[in-house]
């Protein structure tokens, strides 16, 4: 698998994303996406979002190197980057007993329930100081 085209479509696919979602959960429009896939777009600006949206490895992504995962976050680097305009990540996965796998391969439908589920136990929680 040589072309970024070629390596982005199969990251969509396996996470079961439409281009439509894809778009909305990294910023780009869904058009973006499509001419990323067609070879339209040869040169790939957002590898960023776009690996982060598809919870990838960036290098793997955009030069077909290393491994397609994310790496961990490692609590001993040497280095950190940061953007104070964004809130403060805890690392790529939140979870200890469910893998990303188990989560992208539910249908979108199930996956947006997790997600309001989760998000309705955290306001809840904060609620109770």
């Amino acid at each position: 698998m040589n072309q970024f085209a070629e390596r982005l479509r199969q990251a969509r696919n396996l996470r079961n994303l439409s281009q439509a979602k894809l778009a909305a959960a990294c910023g780009l429009s869904q058009s973006a996406i499509a001419n990323y896939e067609n070879n339209i777009r040869k040169t790939p600006k957002h590898i960023f979002p776009l690996a982060d949206a598809l919870n990838v490895n960036p290098v793997w992504l955009g030069t077909g190197t290393g491994p397609m995962e994310p790496l961990p976050m490692s609590a001993e680097s040497a280095y950190e980057v940061s953007d104070r305009s964004l809130p403060p990540r805890h690392g790529l996965w939140p979870f200890s007993t469910v893998s990303s796998e188990q989560y992208w391969s539910l249908p979108p439908g199930e996956r947006n329930l997790i997600e309001n589920t989760v998000a309705s136990l955290i306001q809840s929680l904060q609620g109770k100081t």
